[in-house]
């Protein structure tokens, strides 16, 4: 057996603001005379036998393997009264800084285990050169499970910084309780790389041509998951049958218990630490290359798990923005597994979606050994693919793209693609005792309606993302290639010795009025040093054809992101693959008809970024553009090697739709108000009983300036905030309410 393993939110005068680096500013200097000014500032974590681990890997992977291990946790307890070094600035503000050193690390990441901070408190992670920072953290990430996991820091050392001001409200409560070392990368099987069974596995996208409307989006729901910062497995975001937009994520349970090694465990804090990978998608199905990082939610509420069956249930904290595209798949709990044929997408080792097909019926069966008897609907053969670690929480689909089990391990593998097991919803939906925390059917039919499926919810299928693609509408995203001009002049679309201007654009067309989101580019390994690299991603209008007006350039600085209960955190990201990567834009930019999307490279000269284009011969359309001395052309009409071609740069696009930025002519469902003081808004949800909503405040130009989740009702610190016109926003379940606020 094998362990196998977030309503539209925009008004005509914003865009989606998700994807916002923590809450700015930056730690203080650190010299290297201070890095040496004190033996106490740094816990060296003790020694571990890697070749245990690597060995413990191994032979879990011979019994119910639900996860991929790819770090080693230590426990510990580290706070201001026990570690590190503190002083005082000048202004009256304490520092805390504390270094954790742990030899050998790839790379390392925290959980902090008490996490409550002060107004006006900041907290930074980051490595000894303060080239990757994380941060700043404060009050706005504050939590009623009172944690904060945060995304790795590369290599063996970083730097632990708490800034508290004179005269808070209280002393901030920060205590590191995990410290978690990475012997190999997170997503560290390279797609396609270093394991044999990935030739058996294919990604979606080989079979985009067969895939109808209805499985692409149910594809969409399965999510990549890390749990507690060590490990890795499946999970699928499912629908209910309120369908109120609720991101209620189901997976194994013995991916959060570590294969029921833990005793006791608690599965609030565990639900906390888990962080949710969208899209993290191949964009090629021949050579598989690394999907997108870019979109992912962290921390949940746990709601159900049933060890007994191997289910578990969670609620996202967030809801996944638009642009995410998210999807809750549909559910079944027909007791004969619905019909044939069965898809599963899974994360096998942690790499980019694979997709199973199952041709044959499936029969409720005993997992052998484990489990309540006939508790699970067993695979007997696939007809392509197969699973491995961290395939576990994999959702099964019938033929009508619901879900009927989530995969607990199994015996498969490409030489014998057969015997795998998938816990059955049918199983789980009920508890004899009627525990909510022990069975599905509380919260994937809240209304008691005794429904047996339901098909799956696009909560912006109003008004969805859409990503525009020259190269995926030719269907020939496999006949990529990185064109170099002759005589070893350069890359064709980057620099080179003909082209004094390194800047390239790909033409779309907007059939309406639109706003860009986003944009992602699929490109080869680069030799570039991040911290040299200087690549915009642009915007133009058109005249006359041609791009003409810059309507926003945005940095392209490639990042591993996670979003931390409501701020993102980055780390750089390696260019040293070959990899698909989004950059999210920072302001609302609009289009209508024809507008270019690109790049520039300012700097260094030598460097060897660019994107993948379309084979020569294979297109008799252009889209590419070069903008050279004399003014934009096409790149069949470039002088030394002219050919039609089209660039990976792929813009997501969202069409204005009229949706009211000021509450309704008709009664309003929410109210914000600003006191007399206009330091604090006061927020009520009047249509029904309301506990908790997601609130959002952006500047007029379209800027987040405060996201957080809000008691009902609420009353939010706002005094801070600079006189001027804000748009306030509440999102609870699927319904949404923006007001005009003048401060």
């Amino acid at each position: 057996m094998k362990r196998n393993t977030l309503i539209i939110l925009f008004s005509l005068l914003l865009s989606h603001a998700y994807g916002q680096v923590s809450h700015g500013g930056k730690p203080l200097p650190f010299a290297v005379q201070t890095r040496s000014a004190s033996k106490e500032l740094f816990e060296e974590m003790p020694a571990f036998d890697l070749n245990r681990e690597l060995e413990r890997d191994m032979e879990d992977s011979d019994g119910l393997r639900g996860s991929y291990r790819f770090a080693y946790k230590f426990m510990a307890d580290f706070d201001r009264t026990n570690s590190g070094i503190s002083y005082t600035l000048p202004d009256g503000t304490t520092v805390w800084r504390l270094g954790i050193r742990s030899k050998g690390a790839l790379s390392i990441n925290l959980i902090f285990s008490e996490y409550e901070l002060p107004e006006g408190a900041q907290l930074f992670i980051y490595d000894p050169e303060q080239r990757q920072i994380l941060g700043a953290f404060n009050h706005l990430n504050n939590s009623k499970l009172r944690i904060l996991p945060v995304a790795p820091i590369g290599g063996d050392e970083l730097i632990v910084e708490y800034q508290e001001p004179l005269n808070v409200s209280f002393r901030g409560r920060l205590t590191i309780g995990e410290i978690n070392h990475a012997y190999r990368a997170l997503k560290g099987i390279e797609p396609g790389g270093d394991k044999s069974s990935f030739h058996c596995m294919p990604s979606p996208i080989c079979y985009a041509d067969s895939i109808d409307d209805g499985l692409e989006k149910a594809s969409r729901s399965a999510v990549l998951l890390t749990i507690n910062g060590t490990t890795a497995c499946t999970g699928v975001l499912v629908n209910n049958t309120a369908e109120d937009g609720k991101p209620y994520l189901m997976t194994a349970s013995h991916c959060l218990n570590e294969n029921f090694k833990i005793t006791n465990p608690d599965y609030e804090a565990i639900s906390g630490s888990v962080v949710c990978f969208f899209n993290y998608n191949s964009p090629t199905c021949d050579t598989v290359r690394r999907g997108t990082e870019e979109m992912s939610v962290a921390s949940a509420f746990f709601r159900a798990v049933n060890t007994d069956y191997d289910m578990a249930l969670m609620e996202l904290l967030e809801i996944p923005p638009a642009y995410y595209r998210p999807y809750y798949a549909g559910w079944s709990i027909d007791a004969k597994g619905g019909m044939s044929p069965y898809r599963a997408f899974h994360h096998p080792l942690a790499s980019v979606k694979r997709l199973n097909i199952v041709d044959d019926a499936i029969t409720l069966k005993s997992y052998p050994g484990l489990f309540i008897p006939n508790s699970h609907w067993n695979v007997e053969h696939y007809s392509v693919g197969c699973t491995d670690g961290g395939s576990s929480g994999a959702p099964l689909f019938d033929a009508s793209n619901r879900v009927v089990g989530l995969l607990s391990g199994g015996r498969s593998v490409c030489d014998n693609p057969r015997d795998d097991f998938y816990y059955a919803l049918l199983r789980a939906w009920v508890h004899t005792s009627g525990d909510p925390q022990k069975q599905l059917k509380t919260w994937l039919d809240p209304g008691n309606g005794n429904a047996m499926s339901i098909d799956g919810l696009d909560p912006y299928s109003t008004n969805p993302c859409t990503r525009l693609s020259n190269v995926f509408e030719s269907k020939l995203n496999d006949s990529i290639e990185t064109a170099y001009l002759p005589n070893s002049a350069g890359k064709m679309f980057g620099v080179n010795s003909l082209n004094s201007i390194a800047e390239y654009a790909e033409e779309y067309y907007a059939s309406a009025a639109a706003t860009v989101e986003g944009i992602y580019l699929v490109a080869p390994s680069v030799a570039d040093n991040p911290n040299n690299l200087k690549v915009e991603i642009t915007v133009y209008s058109s005249l006359a054809g041609k791009p003409h007006t810059l309507l926003h350039a945005e940095p392209f600085s490639p990042t591993y992101c996670e979003l931390v209960k409501d701020s993102f955190v980055t780390t750089p990201k390696s260019l040293q693959r070959a990899q698909e990567s989004f950059v999210r834009l920072s302001k609302t930019i609009n289009v209508n008809g024809t507008f270019f999307v690109g790049y520039r490279i300012s700097a260094p000269a030598s460097s060897s970024f660019s994107v993948y284009n379309l084979r020569k011969g294979l297109t008799l359309k252009n889209t590419a553009w070069i903008n050279r001395t004399e003014g934009w052309t096409t790149a069949d009409c470039y002088p030394t090697v002219p050919f039609k071609t089209a660039l990976f740069i792929d813009p997501v696009i969202r069409y204005r739709r009229n949706v009211a930025n000021e509450p309704s002519a008709q009664k309003a469902t929410a109210g914000i108000f600003v006191d007399v003081a206009r330091t604090h808004l006061h927020i009520t949800i009047y249509e029904k009983p309301v506990a908790q909503a997601s609130f959002n405040l952006y500047a007029a130009d379209g800027r987040l300036i405060m996201r957080q989740i809000v008691e009902i009702p609420a009353r939010i610190l706002v005094k801070s905030c600079p006189p001027g016109i804000y748009i306030a926003t509440l999102q609870w379940g699927n319904e949404f309410y923006s007001q005009k606020i003048i401060l």
